[in-house]
């Protein structure tokens, strides 16, 4: 038997006609030109009169018209499947049967494509060229096969190189431009930059950016920080322009948020204790030295522990893990910051009893390490250490006995630990580096080389530790990201040192580290360091710290 002939519209528009496609004759733009992104152009009515007259479909004019292009989208895929139409039929043939069959139904789906995480061992290198976001066009279902897609777009661009001038589609499409820069910043360097990379997956964007898509406020809190964290990095006029008026905005919505949770808006919980840490570290990244950080820190703890009460499925899966480590991370390295006059940031039962359930799990986190174990000692270093100072202070030479049980008790801890084999080695280098910034603070609390020289065993264990610390920082670069969570054992290795090849040793680490890293309390952590290396040797001990910032009205973070 016969075939039946195939019965085209002559009345479609000419990029359908072209194609010998069906057309639903949709104007301005017909279902089928939306669906694969072509350029849909129309006869006038004069020329649709005349065509039906001659019954003409494939008029010159229509097939000589540069303006009747398709135009190429973003296709992913793998430069080596490109093939030439032109040389392979096949190909074109394929493409067209594809293109028929998809020819009876609309693509409904979006989908984000979320750039992954950096190589954990990679060094940080600051570029700062934002992210193009592939055009959420299509979802994976409805997408072309890499082979298929490149093929079309490689005829497309052939035909007409104009199309390269396309901008991609917005990360965020109903804010402005400059937030989708700021997210896309934040997805190439920021969320990089917060973690230490001792995990394949950074929860700074596996975590937080879901978060921020289905929460307003928590997205303006990334943005603030990404444009506080770009500010720090690149120190442009219109950067700071742009990151003071994210950082306004997000503290209008967030005492917003706060003012409707208090009262009675309770689903606001969840915002509100990841919005409380994130504001932590925008201080971090903004070099904050008016100790604003405290503040958020007390709100993150109670938030927290509020938050921990809840039902486990009003909590995203695995989330409060990451919660416990950030608020032991950020409470832990400010303590130190902290004197009689101003109450340090503490941790709760709560919160110290589920990081040692971490600790037994074998947790490793972006912030904490592997370390974990010797961020839950040192608030008990800080509170003997002020104990101990302040029977000094009475006129009693000699420590109490329980507080002499408490210095062999953490030492004892301290020397045991040692990081898990299974970690990479630059998070088992640094876990060590803490380690020797630890018993220095412990051992500080006796005084330091330059301040006791009658105890030779004192001042030997103390010049050890500061040696081995050097020698296991000289043996990975300040580039890396691990040395994101290192500020705090360098301050207290330049306050336990008054040799000035050791301080230079610092001060160019910490150098490297704000140029490759860019968190402003980098810059501020060695300029800290600068005014203590200016006082007398009995003056430069990690105990005087919070002097020298009363003194300098600087309040930082080494978180």
């Amino acid at each position: 038997m016969r075939a039946m002939p195939i019965i085209r519209s002559r009345t479609g528009c000419f990029t359908c006609r072209r194609r010998k496609k069906k057309c639903n004759e949709e104007k301005p733009l017909c279902s089928g030109c939306r669906r694969n992104h072509l350029e849909c152009t129309w006869p006038t009515e004069n020329a649709s009169a005349m065509q039906t007259r001659t019954k003409n479909p494939t008029s010159p004019a229509v097939s000589k018209s540069p303006t009747n292009r398709p135009r190429a989208t973003s296709f992913a895929g793998k430069p080596d499947h490109v093939t030439s139409v032109q040389h392979d039929p096949t190909a074109r043939q394929r493409a067209e049967s594809h293109s028929s069959s998809e020819s009876n139904h609309d693509r409904g789906d979006v989908d984000m494509i979320v750039p992954q995480d950096v190589d954990a061992h990679a060094p940080l290198v600051a570029d700062t060229s934002p992210i193009m976001p592939v055009s959420p066009v299509a979802s994976h279902a409805d997408m072309f096969s890499d082979s298929q897609a490149l093929t079309i777009s490689s005829m497309s661009l052939a035909a007409d190189p104009s199309i390269l001038t396309l901008s991609p589609l917005s990360l965020l499409p109903n804010h402005s431009r400059e937030s989708s820069d700021l997210l896309s910043y934040y997805l190439h360097r920021t969320a990089n930059s917060m973690g230490n990379g001792s995990t394949d997956i950074n929860p700074f964007i596996a975590k937080l950016v879901p978060l921020a898509f289905d929460n307003p406020l928590v997205l303006q809190l990334l943005l603030a920080q990404s444009a506080a964290h770009r500010q720090s990095a690149e120190a442009g006029v219109l950067g700071t322009e742009v990151a003071h008026h994210y950082y306004t905005d997000s503290l209008r919505m967030f005492r917003n948020v706060v003012g409707e949770y208090v009262s009675g808006k309770e689903e606001n919980t969840l915002a509100l204790t990841v919005g409380s840490l994130i504001l932590c570290l925008t201080e971090v990244a903004r070099g904050d030295i008016h100790g604003t950080i405290f503040d958020h820190l007390r709100a993150s703890e109670s938030m927290l522990n509020l938050l921990l009460t809840r039902p486990k499925s009003e909590i995203p899966e695995d989330l409060p893990d990451f919660l416990v480590e950030f608020a032991i991370h950020m409470t832990v390295t400010s303590i130190m910051s902290t004197d009689r006059s101003r109450p340090p940031p503490e941790l709760s039962p709560t919160i110290e009893g589920m990081g040692h359930t971490l600790i037994s799990k074998g947790y490793v986190g972006q912030l904490s390490g592997c370390w974990l174990e010797l961020l839950l000692l040192i608030p008990h270093v800080y509170h003997l250490g002020h104990r101990i100072m302040t029977t000094r202070a009475d006129g009693k030479l000699s420590p109490e006995p329980d507080d002499i049980i408490t210095f062999g008790m953490l030492q004892s801890q301290i020397m045991a630990f040692f990081p898990d084999l299974s970690v990479n080695p630059y998070s088992r280098l640094a876990s060590l580096v803490f380690k020797q910034g630890v018993l220095l603070y412990l051992w500080s609390i006796l005084g330091t080389p330059h301040q006791e020289r009658g105890n030779e065993a004192h001042m030997s264990l103390m010049a050890g530790a500061v040696s081995d610390a050097l020698s296991l920082l000289s043996q990975f670069p300040a580039t890396l990201r691990i040395n994101t969570s290192l500020c705090w054992p360098l301050a207290v290795i330049g306050c336990c040192t008054t040799d000035a090849d050791v301080q230079q040793v610092l001060r160019e680490r910490l150098q490297i580290m704000h140029r490759t890293i860019g968190l402003g309390n980098m810059k501020e952590t060695l300029i800290l360091l600068e005014h203590i290396w200016t006082k007398p040797p009995e003056d430069v001990s990690p105990w005087k710290l919070s002097e020298v910032m009363q003194d300098r009205q600087v309040w930082i973070s080494f978180a």
